[in-house]
């Protein structure tokens, strides 16, 4: 090195002679010392021993030259006590020192005594620090806010907003350049704005957002790093080693990128273990056992300094089902109910929920446990009739045959009971039925109709709608009028089963023992009948008196036929069973029918139709299932299963059974029921052309007739119609146009007469008709009534008909000759 260094200098090289002066100092010691070493007992440690000597010697030379006094014969050996001292002392600062660092990584506090109870693997807690109070914030809590589930509503542009919007996109005067320019500057202004504070409000939630998630992690290390001295020693000591590693691995310039690394994975996980090891809220033991125990003591009498623990347990979770509080109770705790009531009070006015405590005297300590308050027991469920009833089923058909006359097998109620009602002279001997669409209304009349006629009933069925007992059509004993386009032919079986029912009060009187055979008169959508038969009476009845009597009244008098059958019919079985939407008295001519109908059967109805037929209070909730009725005898009222069967399948029962019974219609009668009028046909389908049955509309129609089958443009009378077409030839004409005396030629013209000139040729044949009650006919055809006037030929007054046409039509009404003779005049005048 000094070769190296000498290359590189411009100066002389160092004097060899004068760089080793004094080394023969260092050689001299040096041969004295191995010569000591080797010839001296104890070599090193004898050298070593004569240095020290030396040195305690010379320091008694330096405090002597110092001005100091040396003691005669005692330097030396102060001086080597002094020496040992100073050894000690640093062999003892050098044990505190390794000392302090086994501390420091040991876990322990760097000084002074420990701040808790942890040991090197156990946590603990403060030692002389107040635990502070756990305080729960949900006393003073804001309400939530009421948060409505519906959409608030749009609010809409005032009108005066309206107004200028529509005068500034109107306006094309001066200045309305600049004027659309200032008002799509604002327009845009007020975009931007928007689109700013909808951005701000964004960053917000974001901010927000992540104070949420970081606020909880930044909190639980804060309660760590609080909590460090209740630490584990060994928790604090790796802690501790960590740093310092740290601290090394960042000092050191290799070692550094790897620290880095390592770091931030250690940030990473401890960010995600506080996330996920949170501290638990308080308990509820923690949050309300104080509060009650700063009161239960004071109305225990018990001393200040008694613990809470010895006195009152609570769980963690008041909200458990098995939750319990146990109040220990002194033996000076009389127990009265007035002493249970206030512990009672404290626990429900100071812990959530409803709490019942049950007292105990007996055994070592006294307690009261409260436990959560039972709910209620649900009501147990309201038993419901089944969901269908079979007519042949086994045990219906066992009732059915041990009812006797008059008794009608309904159902089953809620509680699966067979239900019987009588019909016969019993105290409900007329039925109201009242069942909306899809309800089991016609289901009920079939299944009624078949039991009677097991019973040797006659059916007397009005039916509007034509299909409810459609299927007791030809069967013995039952007669049907369903054809609502003659409504007389349903008037005129009221009639006879009002006289009837009359012939038979009469028989009954002269003797009481006489035997009636049953008879049940069915009206199917009364409301319904009452408005076709109204019709046909405005248009039938007798306006002005004449000859042969006064004039008719206004009032139909059907309802009181009805009426009058009802009250005389109970005790001699005739029963009546009709089916309402309306039983109000205005609603049937004012006879007083809802007090006549003391049975009813209500079925998927509303509020309106119970007001209508039943009329009580309050309404009961409707079941809407098919079959399901409510009975309704007096102030009782109950759910029944109607028996449901199909309607071939009754129909078939039925005739069994009246082949069994071996009835014979007639018998029993005083008189016959009137036979229905022939069909009908609805207005849009009159006038066509049919070429199968003449009795019912066959296949699909033909449409309107043309001018030349309808008899537009023929020939006067006595000319031959020229040229017979094909379409001619097919030509059927409309069942009874021609009349019973008519010419039934189809080529044959037809003579047109206007309606003073039909009048008064039907006058001379025999007919009680005017012109004034055709013309009338005539107007309600136009009105769109349906009743069945024929068309004829023209249009309004110039309108003509045939006379065949309106002898016919009148005929099927109920007007006949007044040569015919009286008895069958009777049965068949519907007027």
């Amino acid at each position: 090195m000094t070769a190296a260094l000498a290359a590189n200098t411009t100066t002389q090289p160092p004097d060899p002679a004068a760089q080793e002066q004094g080394g023969w100092v260092a050689d001299a010691f040096a041969t004295a010392w191995n010569w000591g070493s080797a010839n001296l007992p104890g070599g090193n440690f004898t050298m070593l021993g004569a240095l020290l000597l030396l040195a305690v010697a010379a320091d008694q030379a330096g405090k002597k030259k110092a001005g100091g006094t040396a003691t005669p014969g005692k330097g030396l050996g102060k001086g080597i006590v002094g020496l040992f001292k100073a050894l000690w002392g640093g062999l003892v600062t050098l044990a505190k020192a390794v000392w302090g660092v086994v501390r420091f990584y040991g876990g322990r506090e760097l000084r002074g005594e420990p701040r808790s109870t942890a040991t090197f693997f156990k946590a603990g807690a403060p030692i002389g620090t107040p635990v502070a109070q756990v305080v729960s914030m949900a006393s003073v809590a804001l309400a939530p806010p009421k948060v409505s589930l519906v959409k608030p509503r749009r609010r809409q542009p005032s009108p005066w907003a309206r107004n200028a919007a529509s005068w500034i996109e109107g306006y094309r005067g001066k200045g309305a350049a600049a004027l659309d320019r200032a008002v799509r500057t604002a327009l845009w202004l007020a975009m931007a704005a928007g689109k700013v504070w909808r951005f701000l409000k964004a960053v917000w939630r974001f901010l927000a957002a992540v104070y949420a998630f970081c606020a909880p992690v930044v909190a639980t290390f804060a309660r760590a790093l609080g909590a460090w001295h209740c630490w584990p020693y060994a928790a604090r000591g790796l802690a501790r080693l960590g740093l310092t590693l740290a601290l090394v691995g960042l000092a050191v310039p290799a070692w550094r990128v790897w620290t880095i690394v390592l770091l931030v994975l250690a940030v990473g996980a401890g960010l995600a273990a506080a996330h996920r090891f949170q501290p638990k809220p308080p308990g509820d033991a923690a949050v309300y056992g104080p509060k009650i125990w700063a009161i239960l003591r004071d109305d225990l009498d018990l001393p200040d300094d008694e613990p809470l623990d010895n006195w009152l347990r609570m769980p963690e979770r008041l909200a458990d089902d098995d939750a319990r509080i146990v109040v220990r109770l002194p033996w000076t705790f009389r127990g009265s109910q007035a002493d249970k009531d206030n512990v009672t009070a404290l626990i429900n006015s100071r812990v959530p929920g409803e709490w019942v405590g049950r007292f105990t005297f007996t055994g070592e300590h006294a307690t009261a446990v409260y436990t959560h308050k039972p709910p209620p027991k649900p009501p147990a469920p309201e038993p419901t009739p089944p969901d269908s009833v079979d007519f042949f089923d086994p045990e219906i058909q066992e009732a059915i045959a041990n009812c006797k006359r008059g008794q009608i097998v309904i159902g089953r109620d809620a509680f699966g009971q067979i239900i019987i009602k009588e019909m016969g002279d019993g105290e409900t001997p007329h039925w109201a039925l009242s069942v909306g669409t899809g309800g089991g209304k016609s289901a009920f009349c079939q299944m009624v109709i078949a039991q009677l006629i097991a019973q040797g009933y006659y059916i007397l069925a009005s039916d509007v709608k034509r299909v409810s007992v459609a299927n007791y059509i030809g069967v013995v004993g039952c007669y049907i009028y369903n054809d609502p386009m003659n409504p007389q032919d349903m008037r005129a079986g009221i009639d006879w089963f009002k006289e009837e029912i009359a012939a038979r009060s009469a028989i009954s009187e002269a003797d009481p023992t006489a035997e009636f055979p049953g008879i049940l008169c069915l009206i199917e959508e009364a409301n319904e009948f009452a408005d076709v038969s109204r019709e046909w009476w405005d248009d039938n009845r007798k306006t002005r008196a004449d000859e042969f009597g006064p004039a008719d009244r206004a009032g139909d008098p059907v309802w009181g036929t009805v009426a009058s059958g009802a009250r005389l019919g109970r005790h001699v079985h005739g029963n009546i069973l009709a089916v309402f939407q309306d039983l109000r008295d205005q609603a049937l001519g004012g006879k007083g029918l809802r007090n006549l109908f003391r049975l009813k059967f209500m079925g998927n109805f509303n509020k309106n139709t119970w007001d209508n037929v039943v009329g009580t209070k309050p309404v009961p909730e409707s079941i809407d299932k098919a079959g399901r009725m409510m009975i309704v005898e007096g102030n009782a009222q109950y759910w029944v299963q109607t028996l449901y069967a199909k309607p071939e399948a009754l129909r078939a029962w039925a005739i069994e059974a009246r082949e069994r019974t071996g009835f014979v219609e007639g018998a029993g009668l005083y008189g016959a029921p009137p036979k229905p009028s022939k069909k009908t046909l609805p207005r849009l389908l009159q006038g066509v052309s049919r070429d199968k049955l003449p009795e019912a509309l066959q296949g699909l129609s033909e449409g309107g007739l043309s001018d030349e089958t309808a008899g537009r443009g023929v020939t006067s009378e006595g000319d031959v119609t020229p040229g017979v077409t094909p379409q001619r030839d097919r030509l059927r004409l409309i069942p009874g146009q021609a009349g019973g005396e008519g010419s039934q030629d189809p080529l044959a013209a037809p003579v047109l007469l206007s309606v003073a000139e039909v009048a008064r040729e039907m006058q001379a044949r025999g007919y009680v008709i005017e012109a004034e009650l055709i013309r009338k006919h005539k107007s309600r055809r136009d009105k769109g009534n349906g009743n069945g006037f024929p068309v004829g030929i023209g249009e309004g007054r110039d309108e003509k008909f045939t006379l065949t046409q309106l002898i016919t039509y009148y005929e099927q009404r109920g007007i006949e000759k007044r040569e015919e003779s009286e008895e069958e005049t009777e049965q068949g005048d519907a007027i």
